[in-house]
């Protein structure tokens, strides 16, 4: 039995041997881990700094090879590989157009791109495409002989639609009546309209920022933000939340500052007000989608039909991660990683197994109406709930016929039959309670708190965000009637200038039946006064009236406007106008009141007297020339002093100093920014040298070789490089020969 031993001094105790150094790594090991470290900073910033700082982290505490370990098998096998996935599921269709090869570069960098580069990429795009019709235009009338009605022909303006909307679609942008002209019914009017569109930098930027907001997600989603796992976030990740947020609260700021003008009168409102009226309010849009609901119960419990209750998923290849065990593990799902799916993807799937149930329900004589809600899984995969109403004798065929469609592709897949697909019998009188929880979760989350979710665990009242932030994202709405009346007449019959007033004189007592039962807010009611459901559009009682408006749009199109309402069965000729005042939106006035020595609000908390600033005035509206009246106490006095911590008062001052300062419209500029400036010639690259830039990457690309955009640069240049084993050289062009005369 060994006793233990006892020394004289701590000093003199044996210590524990001290570990040896870590070994180095090997040169395979290290070049692996390089290799996937080059690829993580050309990621865009957040996901790049996610991996690094992990990475970073990894190298402090637990030294070389737990760090390598980290590159080369989480992110080099795992996550990369869907990042790759997402970034070739969006980068530029080549296949399209090769116009825009020097611009590839530059435009599969969008999920990262700044404001700046974004407006600087979409004016090179819309010039470049301006100066290719302008072209085009120009050789049809020398073709012509200087004719110019050319132009004007359907077929020319078609082919050249075709030959401008193809190359815009090496962006991943379907211009605007593409269908129809595929099916070879293009006119010169619809042509033009796109072409509008095609050659305006505004517009690009509207559909790049849409792009860039979704390819940022799409590659969050891959990387496992976007999840019920603790460290990330459910439906939508944190930057589209807070991205969405500051959108909207962006808007609400606009909206506090303007205000709606008569036209005709001077009248004004205020305009935030009016807005949050209106169903834009979430609490009054869930009030009307609630009694839109419930009414709707009413009248299939009058007609004597049953409900039902349907969900509707989409296959697992749709989702990119999966739950596993009873805590519910979020882990990866490969069967995703091949087409790396959106939520938008998995919404067109669902909308074409719909579009089949449909034809299915209009073959076999079967009609359902009803309300569907989509809303997302917690890795942002959409899926559809419905409440739908049918005859008792129908339903069972329904239900099969649904359920055929939903199980059709990947059914025999595992969980199919349990997931894909459910069903149930909704109770007399609980229709509202199956879908409420649904509509609250989807808006406002209103009355759920304390509730929490299945998916996720988490309380309802704060999923509300989320789930609006990923509506908003991938641009799905989330609540849709089916075979309903036009929610539009029923909003439209439901206007102060109808209420309380007796159609029948002016139409007859059907339509008098249908603006009674809307003024009451009674949609059972009104559906039947309509008509019933499922009643055609056209053959409604009572549908919306539109005339063309006077103004064009910014595109120089006509506008359809909604003006009041008619009745089909009495003539669109009958129109009851419900909208005969002019509105227009202008800026709130500031009225400042005169600030001098004697007033408590002008006193100077210094001794020193502001008194060199006397052109200020109140903030003024283009519209309206009335802000010198309110500001003509201040500027008429020539010692007045200014209490610089009056918010109005400073606010008016600046608004004054703008209004004086020199204004350039948009013609008195130098240069016209719609239209593609050519670069000037510089050390770095002559004209020469760049315009053959897109044939080099083609021709490289047909080798198999994808070269980088300075490796394009030293190409074109004259630069001897090497890509594995193939030797690449270009000669170079004289471009400078004056230079050495």
């Amino acid at each position: 039995m060994t006793q233990a031993v006892e020394w004289a001094y701590p000093w003199n105790a044996p210590r524990p041997a001290i570990a040896g150094p870590e070994r180095p790594l090997t040169r395979d090991e290290f070049h692996q881990g390089q290799a996937v470290l080059a690829k993580v900073k050309t990621l865009p910033y957040e996901l790049a700094e996610k991996f690094l700082s992990r990475y970073k982290y990894l190298l402090k505490a637990k030294g070389n090879h737990a760090a390598n370990k980290y590159l080369v098998f989480t992110l080099g096998r795992s996550i990369l590989p869907r990042v790759e996935s997402v970034n070739n599921a969006h980068v530029m269709n080549a296949d399209a157009s090769t116009l825009f090869l020097s611009e590839a570069d530059q435009y599969n960098r969008l999920p990262g791109m700044k404001d700046k580069d974004l407006k600087n990429l979409c004016m090179r795009v819309a010039g470049q495409l301006m100066q290719i019709y302008e072209e085009k235009c120009e050789a049809l009338i020398a073709a012509n002989d200087g004719d110019n009605s050319v132009l004007f022909d359907n077929r020319t303006q078609s082919e050249l639609y075709g030959h401008i909307a193809g190359m815009a679609r090496a962006f991943n942008v379907q211009p605007m009546h593409w269908v129809r002209y595929r099916k070879g019914k293009m006119d010169a009017r619809s042509a033009i309209a796109s072409l509008s569109r095609l050659v305006n930098a505004e517009w690009w930027e509207r559909k790049f920022k849409a792009q860039r907001m979704q390819w940022r997600e799409a590659l969050l989603i891959a990387i496992g933000s976007v999840s019920r796992d603790k460290a990330a976030s459910a439906y939508a990740s944190i930057q589209a939340i807070r991205e969405v947020k500051a959108r909207r609260l962006s808007n609400l700021e606009y909206l506090k500052s303007c205000e709606l003008e008569n036209t005709e009168t001077g009248e004004r409102f205020s305009l935030i007000e009016k807005v949050m009226a209106s169903i834009s309010n979430p609490e009054i849009r869930r009030m009307e989608l609630m009694n839109t609901i419930a009414f709707t119960e009413q009248y299939a419990a009058e007609n004597g039909d049953v409900g039902m209750f349907i969900t509707i998923t989409t296959p697992s290849k749709y989702h990119p991660t999966r739950t596993v065990g009873a805590e519910k593990r979020v882990q990866f799902n490969h069967n995703w990683d091949k087409e790396a799916y959106t939520p938008k993807d998995g919404q067109r799937y669902l909308c074409k197994v719909w579009a089949k149930i449909r034809t299915a329900f209009k073959d076999n004589g079967l009609k359902v109406y009803g309300m569907r809600v989509v809303e997302p899984h917690h890795d942002a995969t959409p899926h559809w709930h419905m409440m739908l109403f049918a005859k008792r004798t129908q339903r069972q065929q329904i239900i099969e016929i649904m359920r055929k469609y939903a199980m059709k592709e990947d059914g025999d897949e595992r969980g199919a039959a349990k997931n894909r697909f459910d069903c149930k019998h909704m109770n007399k009188g609980g229709a509202a309670g199956y879908i409420a929880k649904y509509i609250a979760k989807n808006i406002d989350g209103y009355a759920l708190e304390g509730d929490r979710d299945f998916e996720t665990g988490e309380l309802l009242s704060d999923a509300a965000a989320a789930v609006t932030a990923w509506a908003a994202t991938w641009r799905i709405p989330q609540f849709h009637s089916i075979g309903l009346p036009a929610m539009g007449t029923y909003r439209e019959c439901r206007r102060g200038c109808l209420r309380s007033l007796n159609l029948t004189e002016i139409f007859d007592e059907e339509v008098e039946a249908v603006r009674a039962a809307a003024d009451a807010g009674n949609f059972a009611a009104y559906i039947g006064a309509q008509g019933g459901a499922n009643t055609p559009r056209d053959s409604q009682t009572v549908r919306v009236a539109r005339r063309t408006a006077e103004e064009l749009n910014a595109y120089d199109e006509e506008v359809k406007k909604v003006v009041g309402i008619f009745a089909p069965h009495l003539g669109e000729s009958n129109v009851f106008e419900t909208r005969t005042t002019q509105w227009r939106i202008v800026s709130s006035a500031v009225d400042v009141e005169l600030l001098t020595l004697k007033s408590a609000s002008g006193a100077p908390r210094s001794p020193v007297n502001n008194c060199g600033l006397v052109e200020s005035a109140a903030a003024t509206n283009n519209h309206v020339g009335e802000a010198e009246s309110h500001a003509e106490p201040l500027f008429s006095e020539q010692h007045a002093v200014i209490d610089w911590t009056d918010t109005a008062a400073v606010r008016a001052i600046v608004a004054r100093v703008k209004e004086d300062s020199p204004k350039v419209s948009r013609k008195q500029r130098s240069y016209n920014p719609f239209k593609y400036r050519e670069t000037a010639p510089s050390a770095r690259l002559t004209d020469a040298e760049r315009a053959r830039i897109p044939a080099i990457r083609q021709e490289l690309a047909v080798k198999g070789i994808s070269p980088q955009k300075w490796q394009l640069e030293a190409l074109t240049r004259g630069a001897l490089m090497m890509f594995g084993n193939e030797t690449v050289r270009y000669e170079v062009i004289e471009d400078w020969s004056d230079f050495y005369q």
